[in-house]
């Protein structure tokens, strides 16, 4: 004890306080570590957790480069992103409340609209998905939609392609008695013509692409002239409950800021969004996806419009008429207009300019 307190009192001796310049210091960091803490709590308080479920699919990609891109970070949110393998599960999590966001295709939101189910459309997720009908590449004879009749005709299960396929009927004077349509499940749709399951296919190019690729397959009609003959948009939407928006208004439109930056940033970036969509699809176990299947999938959709115009809410009737036709739908929804709310994304659209540096032009 001796011994300490003889260093105690060396130490003293040799390094005298000093009051007067300390006492500033002390103060300065006290008020720094306050600021600090005041900061860190003003934006933990800020912060929102959001739900956000979507398909194990490409269409997922909005989310994924918002999420990883920093984008919803941006605008303090914290998002809890899941992908989900089955659409029904993605609607039923939206319905009860376990979720506050969905993607889903087109026609599972013409579904619940017909249901007329809680939910809004607050923007778009992709739009004009390339299509084509594709026949094997030893069929020199067939040119168009009408040379199919009595023939059979491959479609993914649930697949957001036969709307399209049953307006392509329509404007070629032709009903579902001319062919047989057959669903297959997405595993089988690419082996198609390699174990003589139908006589032709109707799929977005995710599918065909591989059966031309390996010269399987010949398009027939490929996707510029569908548009052509049927006036295809196929806009798929972005959802939000309905309490949500009511509820938390403010948090729907950081995160549909944080959405249209997603959007503009696929158009601007592609080859980087193909990155963290490879990456997405080796996280899921399919090791067969790299960066140029990944790029030309992230081409096959457009990401350049973020609220709906009264084109695709048309657009969307149309197909919801041709669910209906091939016995998906009970009954086309009139009132699509209801479960539409533009007005997060226009705000969003708006901001983003005001965000943007003036052209040269303008300076």
């Amino acid at each position: 004890m001796a011994l300490h307190a003889k260093c105690r009192a060396f130490i003293a001796g040799a390094f005298p306080p000093r009051r007067s310049s300390m006492r500033p210091a002390r103060i300065f960091w006290a008020a720094a570590a306050l600021l600090l803490a005041m900061a860190s709590h003003s934006a933990a308080a800020e912060l929102r957790v959001v739900r956000l479920s979507f398909t194990n699919g490409w269409n997922a990609l909005p989310a994924l480069v918002a999420i990883e891109r920093g984008f919803f970070a941006q605008e303090g949110l914290v998002v809890s992103g899941l992908a989900v393998p089955s659409v029904n599960a993605i609607g039923n999590s939206l319905l009860a409340g376990s979720s506050d966001l969905a993607i889903l295709p087109q026609r599972n939101f013409l579904k619940m609209a017909q249901l007329k189910m809680p939910i809004r459309a607050i923007s778009i997720s992709g739009w004009d998905t390339q299509m084509q009908l594709v026949v094997p590449a030893s069929d020199a004879r067939t040119k168009s939609l009408n040379d199919l009749k009595g023939k059979s005709m491959a479609l993914g299960v649930a697949s957001n392609a036969l709307p399209a396929f049953i307006r392509l009927l329509n404007q070629s004077n032709m009903t579902l008695k001319d062919v047989e349509i057959r669903f297959l499940d997405s595993s089988k749709l690419t082996q198609v013509f390699p174990a003589k399951m139908a006589d032709a296919i109707f799929e977005t190019r995710h599918f065909t692409d591989v059966m031309t690729m390996k010269k399987l397959g010949r398009v027939a009609v490929g996707h510029e002239e569908i548009k052509e003959k049927i006036g295809l948009i196929q806009s798929d939407p972005l959802l939000a409950r309905q309490e949500f928006i009511e509820k938390e208004p403010e948090t729907v439109q950081r995160f549909v800021n944080a959405w249209v930056k997603a959007l503009q940033y696929i158009q601007q970036d592609s080859k980087d969004a193909s990155r963290v969509l490879t990456i997405f699809f080796h996280r899921l176990g399919v090791a067969s996806v790299d960066e140029k299947l990944a790029h030309s999938w992230v081409t096959y959709s457009r990401h350049d419009r973020y609220f709906w115009s009264e084109s695709d809410i048309a657009d969307a009737k149309y197909n919801a008429w041709g669910l209906k036709e091939a016995g998906q739908l009970k009954a086309v929804p009139e009132d699509l207009e209801k479960y539409i709310d533009n007005r997060f994304a226009r705000k969003a659209m708006e901001k983003l300019k005001a965000e943007l540096p003036p052209s040269p032009a303008a300076k």
